[in-house]
């Protein structure tokens, strides 16, 4: 015996035009941004989950090499160079000019 499917050839027509839809084809994602800002002092605030420890850190020095999902900092206060997870980040705070957020920002 075979089986039918009742629904299985329905093709559905739209019953209206459908609009296109501009959208940018770039994409920035948050290592583009930061690798715009190479060589500036920023403070950054992050979380780590389950660390007795240290469960939240606060680092302001300047901001040395950028990667997929990772960052370096230079920590003003000992001079040591730091790398951070993207995950791990709250949010960046740029301290001494505003950030740049294409190659022609200054």
């Amino acid at each position: 015996m075979y089986w039918y499917y009742p629904y299985a050839n329905i093709s559905q027509q739209p019953s209206a035009p459908q609009p296109e839809v501009s959208q940018r084809r770039e994409r920035n994602f948050s290592e583009d941004f930061l690798s715009k800002n190479i060589g500036r002092k920023i403070t950054v605030y992050l979380t780590f989950e389950e660390n007795n420890q240290w469960n939240a850190k606060k680092v302001t020095g300047t901001l040395r090499a950028v990667g997929r999902d990772y960052f370096v900092v230079r920590d003003q206060a000992t001079g040591k160079d730091h790398m951070f997870l993207n995950i791990n980040v709250d949010y960046f705070v740029f301290e001494d000019k505003p950030a740049r957020l294409s190659e022609q920002d200054g």
